[in-house]
């Protein structure tokens, strides 16, 4: 598919330019960096990505298993469209629809959907607090149509009511306060723009022993935990795959082994489903926060926000509420 060139032609403006301080909702212009006058502050651009977080900040462990995994999970990688479909499953959408529109990914990790995204022509503004940023730009930079930037969920430097569709896969659980992240991003969709957002279920019956490891996992440095499930997942996997063979009751033994395991994903070998399996183990005890979500609270903060056409679905371990603003 051919993909229109979304950048500016010379003498016309940057997109940088669009932007808008974060703090203060002001214009920004471009001088050795974006430049907020009224606050005195200049935000860098690294590599065409603006940066309006410290590298420092609560998702630290994402930026490191993004950069360590930085092609893990691109279905142009694995050769198995797994992220597209879920894309698809999940949004409703059919891709084809997204040509030329205008969608803002909220937290993007290494870039798995935002190939996916690109690839449609749609004018894609993919925003992440992490240094996973860097990830996404080695893998997916030679997309003309994506727009990359490091920013907190909480404080988008974006237009209100700028965009066409709003998708944030794999995001909202693991942010400190989940309401405001959820609520705060639609701020930035269109009235009558689309919208497609996942969290983890809030579901007790069926606790998994990944729940009892994290309080003392995720205050682990992530370079020390990463190496620690890198020795110990290649033998915890075979142990999983034997309890989940056991008839009927395989799916709830698999939850006494702390460590992901995606033989249902049709992974096209056992060293790309060890890999992946490594990645998301990281992924679940690593995060500083995660804070699943029931049902009823998803359906209250879309009528607190008035959307329409809401859906709210169980999809294995998330729910996933998508609708019109």
């Amino acid at each position: 598919m051919a993909i229109s060139d979304p950048r500016p032609a010379p003498g016309t403006r940057d997109w940088h330019e669009e932007l808008v301080c974060p703090r203060c909702r002001g214009p920004l212009r471009t001088a050795a960096g974006l430049r907020c006058e009224s606050c005195d502050v200049t935000y860098p651009i690294d590599g065409q990505v603006p940066r309006f977080v410290p590298w420092d900040n609560y998702g630290e462990s994402f930026g490191y298993q993004w950069n360590q995994h930085r092609l893990t999970q691109l279905d142009s990688v694995t050769g198995v469209p797994i992220s597209r479909e879920r894309l698809v499953r999940q949004s409703g959408w059919s891709l084809a629809e997204l040509r030329g529109s205008s969608v803002l990914e909220c937290g993007s990790g290494a870039g798995r959907f935002t190939e996916v995204l690109c690839e449609t022509g749609a004018v894609v503004t993919s925003v992440d607090i992490s240094s996973a940023v860097q990830a996404n730009a080695a893998s997916n930079g030679r997309f003309p149509n994506l727009r990359l930037i490091q920013a907190s969920i909480y404080d988008l430097p974006l237009r209100a009511e700028s965009f066409d569709h709003l998708v944030c896969l794999g995001v909202i659980q693991h942010t400190p306060d989940v309401e405001r992240a959820f609520k705060t991003m639609f701020r930035y969709l269109r009235p009558g723009g689309r919208f497609c957002v996942d969290v983890y279920a809030a579901v007790v019956a069926y606790p998994h022993l990944r729940q009892l490891l994290r309080p003392v996992t995720k205050r682990i440095p992530p370079h020390r935990l990463y190496r620690l499930v890198q020795r110990t997942v290649p033998s915890l996997l075979p142990i999983s795959d034997a309890l989940g063979s056991v008839p009927v009751a395989g799916q709830w033994l698999m939850r006494l082994v702390p460590v992901a395991n995606h033989r249902h994903l049709g992974l096209p070998d056992d060293a790309t489903r060890l890999t992946w399996s490594i990645l998301d183990t990281f992924d679940w005890l690593a995060p500083r926060h995660e804070k699943p979500q029931p049902r009823r609270r998803l359906a209250r903060w879309a009528d607190d926000l008035g959307l329409s056409e809401v859906s709210i679905e169980r999809h294995r371990g998330l729910y996933v509420i998508r609708g019109v603003k």
